[in-house]
């Protein structure tokens, strides 16, 4: 899959202040020549000061030395001249001229960058009005384009605060649609590629016009990638932010009327126990209705009620009369016992339950794995047949055909449209009793895809190239896997608890006691530990096991550190790239344990560079595999043939023999990032989840037993019923960490993996004292793996309150950037790490995610500062590659930056692979 910037790159090409950095040209070069001739005019003031007797005279010529020592003005430069004349000190007189020049140089520089930003502030308001900019600004900052018109209709002259401040946030987003690519609305777009034999001439395909690439398309030396019909606006797929339909639900079971109406049913996986119930409770807590992307919170804990004889008719009931409403249970149960049971105490029994979530509401849950989750949510709210739900299924319906229009919307009716959708949610929460209603800040959420663009990467060039590159790495990747001690201790766990070739028959318990006898504590101690202690040793990983995998582990990280202290120790002093071998992967590999499985699916962000007719990898990040990163965009890519299909197919023939595939869920139905079609065979239906697939297609856990298997060594998970190994799969965006403890859990038992690659920490030398510090790019074979990098304290750099104007600001940067050997383009970020002795910790507010920075734009160093103010610690710099000359994706329009994911899956050592 390509991802590419919403806007070409050299949409930003404009921002660059070339006349303000020619005049910061001048003044540098001008500083030269005043450092370089200062030595001999000092040394000819020493010369002309020995023996004089005049104490004036020798007092004025020590102080005009010390001006030119310290490249500073004489205050009397009339009498500094006399001096120099009377003395024939021409030198010194020459010196004085040129400072002289330097000054009014350096006083020019004001008007100069005053008028470069009044024609690129113009610049930027025309930006402002491009429909892919706006589009995405409308979803990812209601505020600032609410706002936006009081810049665009700023008078001319200096700008106000808050005019300032709206036009830094409209650059940030400027420079992340065309500088980045991260997937939201029109920001990004993306698109379906597939590995295809290219021309043997190293041309790109050609259209069917005789034309490039789109008639734009200019030939990259190799043709590694090539594009057709990538142009254009692309293809709108707008969705609700579902979180706003779990806010519905919440609403409709706090109010007691309401309630009477719901269909209700017992848990799922509850379980009868002697006097008590066992069951899982489910806690959600709302997430923060003002972020972008809303994330609740869900807490699952092992719960147990007291039986009692209400509670077992309350069971009885719903067991023979599925679905019954909340109403007719009530009543049933007071007209078992009328002269005892109060009506009242029954409604608030009954309310207790569904907030202990011993009772469920299924109506009101969201399908994740619908095509359209508003319309299915709609459709269950219809099916209440009640008329406040009648009415609220019609509110939806308006819902859903505001949304049916937006995709093909100008602004305008975009923000119409946008303003709509939050009236009838505000409205249906009046309706439905709230009198003070919330709504996300983002209610609607559009990706942009071009299922017509045929992208397309040269096989044979890849085999030979890149996809050497990616396999070996990740020969080592499982060193820096997080989940696999976890993976390995739980392993550890259940042979000391069963033996081998063990079985235990009840998996919740299980997980349950994992959890409260080992897990949580030990997660809670890998949080506190330190890779590396103060002395730069590494520090082994908690093993209170004992288990030889986790000691292999800490071997292989050793001989990782130890290796890459050599080769850094090795290079020269100026060299800005380390370049790893097959020897030193192969000697990491060998320590790692030889027991980990052969099934070892990863996926890879990646950007490919044209690297001077060199076909050459940047790596971004990895991640799980099993189709997992394609899987939130499969609702772009529907068709008989659609994306989902093929990655039904492709874990079809992955799937290993003896084994099934089934989608782990992990519990959250109310962000969108796990909104996916399904695409295994079986889902696993964990205790407290509703599932919307047929029966034959779930797996509860009751159904599951845990065993060793003595010929693999592995602790698996299998089903009773299909009589058969079960391998989770997980297709959610929300990290292990953040899922209940179910479902963590049943994750150890998966493929799925969180490695970040991190080759430095050990090997790089802290910064301590220093102003800057940093480390060079590391490459294997034609795979960048980690970028240029320098590293800095916010202290140390241009401070802009000392600066005596704006331009003398933006020269101390350049000047910055000149003595400390950075590149014109970056990106920076604060960072989160402050374990090289940097004092403090990054503050809630700073950004998390990478800023461009081009040194050459004043706009861009203004974000940078705030970037700066903002961090806690230290600030982290890394070169941009591939640089605006190294894009291969060339059109009419100009290059845009793209990003391309990868997945490669390992198989071997498992039977019938």
């Amino acid at each position: 899959m390509l991802r590419r910037g919403g806007l070409p790159i050299d949409t930003v090409r404009p921002l660059r202040f070339t006349e303000t950095l020619r005049w910061t040209a001048d003044v540098l070069e001008l500083e030269e020549r005043l450092d370089r001739h200062k030595g001999g005019a000092a040394d000819t003031l020493a010369d002309a000061v020995g023996g004089l007797i005049d104490e004036r005279l020798r007092r004025d010529l020590l102080a005009l030395r010390r001006d030119v020592f310290n490249r500073r003005l004489p205050r009397d430069l009339a009498r500094a001249r006399r001096l120099t004349e009377e003395r024939g000190l021409r030198g010194v007189g020459e010196w004085l001229d040129l400072r002289v020049r330097y000054e009014d140089v350096l006083a020019a520089g004001v008007p100069v960058l005053d008028g470069e930003l009044r024609q690129r502030r113009e610049y930027v308001r025309g930006l402002a009005r491009d429909p892919r900019l706006r589009h995405g600004l409308l979803l990812a900052s209601p505020s600032l384009d609410r706002y936006l018109s009081a810049y665009l209709e700023a008078p001319p002259g200096p700008l106000g605060k808050r005019a300032r401040r709206i036009e830094r946030s409209l650059l940030e987003y400027v420079y992340r649609s065309a500088c980045k690519t991260s997937p939201f609305s029109t920001f990004t777009t993306v698109a379906l590629g597939g590995f295809e034999p290219h021309p043997s001439d190293g041309t790109m395909p050609e259209t069917a016009s005789g034309a490039v690439n789109g008639a734009a398309t200019e030939a990259w030396t190799g043709a590694m990638l090539a594009a057709d019909d990538i142009g254009g606006p692309g293809s709108s797929h707008v969705r609700i932010n579902v979180a706003m339909l779990a806010r519905l639900s919440e609403v409709i079971m706090e109010d007691a009327a309401l309630r009477e109406d719901l269909p209700v049913e017992a848990t799922s996986g509850w379980s009868g126990e002697r006097d008590r119930i066992r069951y899982v409770r489910r806690t959600h807590r709302s997430g923060d209705t003002e972020a972008a992307v809303t994330f609740d919170s869900l807490r699952e804990d092992l719960f147990y009620l007291s039986r009692g004889s209400v509670l077992d008719e309350v069971l009885r009931l719903l067991e023979d009369h599925p679905r019954i409403r909340m109403g007719e249970l009530a009543e049933r149960l007071r007209a078992a016992d009328p002269e005892r049971r109060d009506r009242k105490a029954i409604e608030l029994y009954l309310s207790r339950l569904l907030r202990l979530s011993l009772l469920t509401v299924p109506l009101l849950q969201v399908d994740i794995h619908s095509d359209d989750p508003l319309r299915g949510f709609r459709d269950r709210i219809a099916r209440i047949d009640r008329p406040w739900a009648v009415d609220l299924a019609e509110r939806l319906d308006l819902v859903a055909d505001h949304l049916a229009l937006y995709g093909g919307a100008d602004l305008d009716e975009r923000r119409r449209l946008v303003d709509s959708v939050r009236s009838e949610f505000v409205e249906a929460q009046h309706e439905l009793g709230l009198n003070e209603v919330t709504t996300p800040r983002t209610l609607v959420y559009e990706d942009v895809s071009h299922p017509e663009a045929h992208i397309t990467a040269d096989r044979e060039g890849w085999e030979r190239t890149l996809l050497p590159s990616l396999r070996g790495l990740s020969r080592i990747l499982p060193l820096f896997d997080m989940t696999l001690p976890q993976r390995l201790n739980l392993k550890g766990f259940f042979m000391a608890r069963y033996g081998r070739g063990g079985r235990c028959e009840d998996v919740l318990r299980f997980v349950h006691e994992f959890h409260r006898d080992f897990f949580d504590q030990f997660m809670k101690a890998s949080q506190r530990r330190r890779a590396f202690d103060a002395d730069g040793e590494y520090v082994p990983l908690d093993n209170w096991l004992r288990l030889p995998e986790i000691t292999a582990l800490d071997d292989a990280r050793r001989t990782l550190v130890d290796r890459m202290r050599h080769a850094y120790d090795t290079l020269p002093a100026d060299a800005d790239e380390l370049v790893l071998d097959d020897e030193f992967v192969d000697a990491v590999a060998r320590e790692l344990p030889p027991s980990l499985d052969g099934f070892d699916p990863r996926s890879f962000f990646l950007q490919v560079a044209d690297d001077g007719g060199r076909p050459l990898g940047v790596l971004n990040r990895t991640y799980s595999g099993l189709t997992l990163l394609f899987s939130r965009f499969a609702h772009c890519f529907g068709g008989g043939d659609g994306l989902a299909e093929q990655m039904r197919k492709i874990l079809a023939d992955l799937q290993p023999e003896g084994a099934v595939f089934a989608e782990l869920t992990g519990g959250y139905d109310t962000t969108n990032l796990n909104l996916h079609p399904p695409v295994t065979p079986y889902e696993l239906v964990c205790p407290g989840e509703t599932s919307f697939r047929p029966q034959n297609a779930q797996i509860p856990i009751a159904d599951l037993v845990i065993e060793h298997d003595e010929e693999t060594d592995r602790v698996l998970l299998r089903s009773r019923t299909l009589d058969t190994e079960v391998i989770p799969v997980y297709l959610g965006f929300l990290v292990p960490m953040a899922l209940p403890e179910v479902q963590r859990g049943l994750l150890l038992f998966s493929h799925t993996t969180m490695a970040s690659l991190d080759l430095w920490h050990g090997v790089d030398k802290p910064l301590l004292g220093a102003a800057i510090g940093g480390h060079p790019r590391v490459r294997y074979r034609d795979l960048v793996l980690t970028r240029r990098t320098w590293k800095m304290v916010p202290d140390h750099l241009p401070d802009r309150a000392s600066a005596a104007s704006d331009a003398e600001w933006f020269l101390a940067w350049q000047r910055w950037r000149r003595d400390n050997g950075l590149p014109a383009r970056v990106f920076a970020a604060v960072d989160a790490d402050a374990s090289d002795g940097a004092a403090g910790e990054r503050p809630a507010n700073a950004p998390r995610k990478p800023q461009y920075v081009d040194f050459d734009s004043y706009f861009s160093l203004g974000i940078l500062d705030q970037l700066a103010r903002q961090a806690g610690s230290r600030v982290v710099m890394q070169e941009m590659l591939p640089d605006h000359e190294q894009l291969w994706l060339r059109t009419a329009e100009g290059s845009f930056v793209t990003e391309q994911t990868i997945e490669l899956t390992r198989v071997e050592n498992r039977p019938g692979n």
